[in-house]
């Protein structure tokens, strides 16, 4: 149940800390074991990825 519940958490968009405070973990290392990444955490996780590049404004005439 925990792996779920700390999975869920993950993609519902809370953070590792978030999630390790919730679940009493004094290390993210052990939240981290209980965390599985998702084809939906990969896919949320490339948008953000591709929106953060794509709101850049780089000069490079500046550079």
């Amino acid at each position: 149940m925990r792996h779920s519940f700390a999975t869920h958490l993950l993609e519902c968009g809370l953070s590792l800390a978030q999630i390790q405070s919730l679940l009493g973990h004094s290390s993210p290392t052990t939240t981290a074991r209980y965390v599985r990444l998702t084809e939906s955490i990969e896919r949320d996780s490339a948008a953000t990825i591709n929106s953060l590049v794509n709101s850049l404004h780089v000069d490079l005439g500046r550079l």
